[in-house]
């Protein structure tokens, strides 16, 4: 899998640390279930899940249940100071039923 592109911004905000990006499911207060693409910096405590690539400079985790489009997404930073973190820009919410539900662990 090729990793999403990286702002300036975001790569400073990195200082040379990893990124996570990874799939979080979130339920509905009324049922229901979206799952969420995240980023994150820093290694997973358990990488047995995810692919490591290099590019750029930068190591990526990239979830396994991430669908191919996640290519085209970028990552970047948002907020100040102590408050910032990092967004994806391009991704949607993915459809939790996709592979017959069993998208997520």
């Amino acid at each position: 899998m090729t990793p999403p592109g990286l702002t300036a911004a975001a790569s400073e905000y990195l200082a040379g640390r990893s990124v996570v990006l990874r799939v979080s499911p979130r339920n509905g207060c009324c049922g229901g279930r979206a799952e969420v693409p995240v980023a994150e910096p820093g290694p997973p405590r358990d990488t047995s899940r995810y692919q490591t690539v290099e590019a750029e400079g930068v190591r990526w985790y990239l979830d396994r249940a991430l669908p191919e489009e996640a290519a085209a997404w970028s990552v970047d930073v948002a907020g100040f100071g102590r408050w910032r973190r990092l967004l994806i820009e391009g991704a949607t919410n993915l459809d939790p039923e996709r592979d017959g539900g069993r998208a997520v662990r």
